[in-house]
């Protein structure tokens, strides 16, 4: 099968804890973020929505007196956390997890800082934004379709998402919109079809291959997801989340070779836990050190190098930027069965 076969297969990316320590992590994923404006200063009492990968409002809260908010008790993949405030401008960070996850499974921890920028500020567009000219009918199919998908109607969302690429084929929102709602679904193949029309479209949107990459790694299949993930981080290489999702799949990889095999099979592994300790450096860069989830991969690397002790340490590490994680309790358990084989 061809790699750009392989590419029409895949959205987020992000095991945080330790294999040995996978039991004792907390339950549900976790958004921490703070809010500041353009000079600094911590933005109270204001409003922060999540929203679903595709839109779908699922809560709303306020941030507390030094701009800080959290959601807990996450499943899915992909979400979109939007701020917004009077006189501001709205803002939005999208974020993504490894995996969906049950009830009572480990999750992980995602940190956000959103800058709100006043109204009446200019400020310069990174890059060029990808602009069509869409018939008004299938725009207000396509609005209609967002406003049912939000207000929890995600089967009629979908028909009218449908509709509006009926009436406008090469309509990338739209095909994008479709492609997550049948990822929820967990209909992959048909989801593939519509990404792979979006990347036609817009083949310079990062977010299309991240998506792909998403369900490579859904599908176990780390080794091309990462490759997928590479060339989203090559559209948009200031964005460490491609990255830290390249590093979380190449070690999932790592983990499926069996290094005891053959020298061969020894040094693949070797050279893509390396590969992955690279891309978390450049995590480190792009975030300045405050993408905490890097120090819980670094962990999971190190651990698989045996190197306990490192594993500890960044562990640790994490703790110290995040000193109220719920998770708190049990990865210092983690820290200790790690400090105890050494």
């Amino acid at each position: 099968m061809s790699f750009r076969v392989h590419l029409l297969m895949a959205l987020a990316v992000l095991t945080i804890c330790l294999a040995s320590a996978t039991d004792a992590l907390a339950q549900g994923h976790i958004i921490r973020g703070k809010v500041r404006n353009s000079a600094g200063v911590n933005i109270t009492q204001i409003t922060v929505s999540l929203e679903s990968g595709n839109g779908g409002l699922i809560n709303q809260t306020v941030t507390n007196n030094e701009g800080d908010f959290s959601f807990s008790g996450l499943s899915d993949t992909s979400y979109l956390v939007t701020v917004s405030a009077p006189d501001f401008i709205p803002a939005s960070e999208r974020v993504e997890f490894v995996r969906n996850i049950g009830p009572g499974d480990p999750g992980e921890i995602r940190s956000v800082e959103i800058t709100l920028v006043r109204k009446d500020v200019r400020v310069p567009r990174a890059g060029l934004r990808f602009v069509q000219d869409v018939p008004e009918a299938a725009l207000k199919a396509f609005d209609v379709g967002v406003k049912l998908i939000r207000g929890g109607r995600a089967q009629d969302g979908q028909r009218a998402i449908e509709q509006a690429v009926s009436l406008f084929p090469d309509y990338f929102d739209a095909r994008f919109l479709l492609a997550g709602e049948l990822i929820k679904l967990g209909r992959l193949d048909e989801a593939i079809k519509q990404l792979n029309e979006a990347q036609r479209i817009n083949p310079k949107d990062d977010r299309v291959w991240s998506a792909f990459g998403t369900v490579l790694a859904r599908q176990h299949k780390y080794a091309v997801a990462a490759r997928v993930f590479a060339e989203a981080a090559k559209l948009n290489p200031l964005d460490p989340q491609h990255h830290l999702m390249r590093a979380t799949v190449l070690v999932d990889h790592a983990s499926t070779i069996d290094a005891a095999k053959s020298k061969d099979t020894a040094t693949e592994r070797e050279q893509t836990l390396l590969l992955a300790e690279e891309s978390l450096k450049r995590v480190s860069a792009l975030s300045n050190g405050k993408l905490s989830a890097a120090h819980l991969q670094l962990a999971r690397l190190y651990e698989r190098k045996g190197e306990r002790t490192r594993a500890a340490d960044q562990l640790e590490e994490y703790l110290s930027l995040n000193p109220d994680a719920k998770n708190a309790g049990a990865i210092r358990d983690a820290i200790k069965k790690l400090r105890s084989k050494q």
